[in-house]
């Protein structure tokens, strides 16, 4: 979701505050925006005061969302790993795509999409 910052600090020459904007976790880049004589940072919907009309675009710092990593080992993308069921009369295959998830072949899997040949194979790799 994104947010706007505000950093505010006290100019005594100019005899008010002195701003900065910044817009964090947002996909889009900062846009203004006015509605009914109001005007707005956009994403977030912060609204500027009435002395603040004279912002600029370039005024506002962007600082995109970044995905973070999944956590856990890493799994060479493009495996295929084997593993017996619990029973040991079937064997399953997963197998790792392109991101580096995987997939089973257990209908378990094909149900939750998740099951325990996962976190099996997940431990071995740690």
């Amino acid at each position: 979701m994104a947010r706007i910052m505000l950093s505010e600090y006290w100019d005594h020459n100019l005899q008010k505050p002195i701003r900065s904007y910044s817009l964090h976790d947002s996909i889009f880049p900062p846009g203004l925006m006015e509605l009914n004589g109001d005007m707005y940072i956009m994403p977030g919907w912060y609204k500027l005061a009435k002395d603040e009309h004279d912002i600029k675009i370039e005024d506002i710092r962007f600082y995109p969302w970044k995905a973070s990593k999944p956590e856990g080992p890493e799994i060479p993308k493009d495996k295929v790993f084997k593993v017996k069921s619990s029973r040991g009369d079937k064997e399953y295959i997963l197998q790792s795509n392109s991101t580096g998830s995987l997939e089973c072949s257990c209908p378990g899997y094909s149900f939750r999409r998740s099951c325990r040949h996962i976190e099996e194979v997940k431990k071995s790799l740690v």
